[in-house]
């Protein structure tokens, strides 16, 4: 390969990932927000490996619990159980578990997380993760001041998710110079 030949591609390289920059930092965002979320639902911990404990046994009057339920069958559960609940009976009558927090009732919140702004400034491009609605956004706030910050990546992550971004780039590279 000439001098020439090799400016030429490696200005390509350069062009294909600037193209693809924004694009690739979205997918790397969605991404992120589904490792968290297997580990969440799954494992059931935090970004340090805790537990996030078990869910509220703080009783409410059973009237306080009406509406939320999946399914008929659910809220008449609920409706026929005793004149105080908690949220861990609301979780039992709905068949959900309750032995450590998932944060996953009909699943809402979850399908509404992933990117909520991209900010591109010169070469750099920053995506922000969050609620997308309204809704997922006050279930992230409300739960941060006793779970902190559910949507964290842990070190795992993190690593995993900068591997297949150098990945990527190493793909753009050989395509054109491989």
């Amino acid at each position: 390969m000439s001098f020439a030949d090799f400016a030429t591609r490696l200005k390509l390289v350069v062009e294909e990932l600037n193209a693809t920059r924004e694009t690739d930092a979205v997918l790397i965002g969605k991404e992120s927000i589904a490792l968290v979320r297997n580990r969440v639902q799954n494992d059931k911990v935090d970004s340090s490996g805790n537990s996030f404990g078990g869910y509220s046994q703080a009783l409410v009057p059973q009237w306080y619990l009406y509406g939320k339920s999946l399914s008929q069958g659910a809220e008449d559960r609920v409706k026929s159980g005793d004149w105080f609940q908690s949220y861990e009976d609301l979780r039992i009558a709905n068949n959900l578990p309750v032995d450590s927090k998932n944060f996953t009732f009909s699943g809402e919140m979850w399908k509404n997380i992933g990117v909520t702004s991209v900010n591109t400034s010169g070469t750099s491009v920053t995506v922000t993760l969050g609620g997308q609605t309204q809704s997922a956004a006050d279930k992230l706030a409300y739960q941060e001041p006793d779970n902190g910050n559910i949507i964290e990546l842990n070190e795992d992550e993190e690593r995993f998710i900068k591997e297949a971004a150098e990945e990527r780039i190493f793909g753009i590279i050989n395509k054109f110079l491989g």
